[in-house]
């Protein structure tokens, strides 16, 4: 018998790389509710913001997603700029850890992103340590 079915006899769950993609339309001051897989203790939240730029005053595009039930915040960016120079940047590049099988209500504020919000999830990411505990 493989490594595998021993494990998966012993009760086990087999951990499955996987994502889930909102657009920035999607994730527009949206409440969005999220089951983590089985077997999946941590999620990687990614969004890259916009950048600010070639504005003659101050500017800024702000993202975060937050825990509706505990305000943890899983993902924060923000974009700055003044007099046509962009003075702070910093993307949403987190590690969540999560319960597995849990539910998670969510508030997306993430219109001021590229091309959205991403989680993934996967063995690899689950052995990473994480920048955010959400259990």
């Amino acid at each position: 018998m493989g490594l595998n079915r021993m494990m998966m006899g012993k009760g086990e769950v087999k951990v499955e790389d996987g994502s889930k993609h909102w657009t920035f339309r999607e994730a527009d001051n949206k409440t969005i509710s999220f089951t983590v897989p089985k077997g999946i203790k941590r999620i990687k939240v990614v969004a890259v913001v916009d950048y600010a730029e070639d504005t003659e005053d101050y500017s800024s595009f702000y993202a975060n997603i937050k825990n509706t039930i505990n305000n943890k915040i899983w993902g924060e960016g923000i974009s700055e700029c003044e007099m046509l120079e962009n003075i702070n940047h910093v993307d949403i590049d987190s590690i969540v850890g999560v319960t597995p099988n849990k539910t998670y209500t969510l508030h997306f504020d993430c219109y001021y992103t590229t091309d959205g919000v991403t989680f993934s999830w996967g063995k690899a990411i689950n052995s990473m340590t994480p920048t955010v505990e959400d259990y």
